[in-house]
């Protein structure tokens, strides 16, 4: 390329590229965020030295109102953000309602079809900063259902970047935050109102002390118990409550209750039966995975013909075992399923139906 003169402007193409220093702050957040925002961007400066992008779930009507609420919560120029325009410092960048957003060198808008049935998705939008800013990214997580942003939150701590998730007892709704908590261990839980101090002191270069726990206990697997018979449910719940490595963080009595519930809470691993009300054990599990392939699906069925432990493990599931056999194997059939967590590859992939396990009685 041939060196430009000095007085010539740079074309779009490059004024679209990022500096060498540039730093990116994405805050992703849904139901309950707004405070949590506005609260964050209060504590910045009108000289704060990144670009900010936000993303926030929210329907079509009213668009320009998240901006006007947002703008009197802080000094820093607010507006929505346009496809190919550059990033720059100081100024926060919202997401039109309705479309996804990305940062690849510069603002792009698209309308492309939902993800895990968010538009926009905040994991799409991390997982873009990541890739091109690098471990000059930041990525913030507040208050909201479902678990949008972990991914993208994982992405953004794998390229060396930092990530920092809203405190749960500030959030009105803790699944967005935990989730993100719980699959990329950030370094950083913080209530909103010291959030913007320390992203301040993140884009400065200024050291940032890390709340971390000298002796903290290992995760636990976090279980959703999906079964129409109550009985069946407590003495399950009162197995899995015995073994030190898990916990149950909800109950369904049937398949619909099941998706819901594993959107609001966002467990680790559903033990799920396949006879039941409303929405039978088949179509909930492909709805999980369809909404989130990182789900593990244990299925607790008295079904034993081999066509009904083809479907459900073809359907997502991870392991199957007989109810005779569940209160002896289902701790063992969850860590079973838990063995390898980064696997996504669903029925199709490497680890397919034949691969998946079937505990007998």
């Amino acid at each position: 390329m041939q060196p430009r003169a000095p007085s010539e402007p740079p074309t779009l193409d490059e004024r679209a590229l990022p500096l060498a220093d540039a730093r990116l702050v994405v805050i992703a957040t849904s139901a309950g965020g707004l405070n949590a925002v506005g609260r964050v961007l209060a504590a910045l400066p009108v000289d704060f030295p990144a670009a900010i992008a936000v993303v926030q779930h929210r329907g079509l009507q009213h668009p320009e109102l998240l901006l006007e609420l947002l703008g009197k919560w802080t000094a820093l120029p607010v507006r929505h953000a346009r496809s190919g325009e550059p990033l720059e410092a100081g100024v926060v960048y919202v997401c039109p309602p309705g479309m996804h957003m990305t940062a690849e060198h510069c603002v792009r808008l698209s309308g492309t079809p939902r993800i895990n049935f968010v538009r926009p998705s905040a994991d799409l939008m991390l997982r873009s900063a990541a890739r091109t800013y690098g471990d000059r990214s930041v990525g913030v997580v507040l208050s909201g259902t479902g678990r949008d942003g972990a991914i993208g939150c994982l992405a953004i701590a794998q390229a060396g970047g930092t990530v920092i998730v809203q405190e749960a007892s500030s959030c009105e709704f803790p699944g967005m935050p935990q989730a993100a908590a719980h699959l990329a261990a950030p370094g950083l839980v913080l209530p909103p109102e010291q959030i913007g101090e320390v992203l301040l002191q993140l884009v400065t270069g200024r050291p940032v002390p890390r709340r971390r726990d000298p002796h903290p206990a290992p995760a636990r697997t976090r279980v959703l118990l999906v079964d129409d018979h109550p009985i069946l449910r407590d003495g399950l719940r009162r197995l899995l409550e015995a073994e030190p490595d898990m916990e149950v963080i909800g109950e369904a009595e049937d398949g619909r209750a099941a998706v819901r519930l594993t959107i609001e809470l966002v467990p680790d691993v559903v033990v799920m039966d396949i006879s039941m009300p409303l929405l039978d054990g088949f179509e909930a599990t492909r709805q999980i995975m369809e909404y989130d392939p990182t789900t593990r699906v244990v299925v607790l069925s008295a079904h034993a013909d081999v066509e009904a432990k083809v479907e459900i493990l073809g359907a997502g599931a991870s392991a199957y075992l007989s109810k005779q056999s569940a209160f002896s194997e289902l701790a063992r059939a969850i860590r079973l399923a838990m063995t390898d967590p980064t696997d996504t590859s669903g029925p199709s992939g490497p680890s397919g139906p034949a691969d998946r396990a079937v505990i007998e009685p």
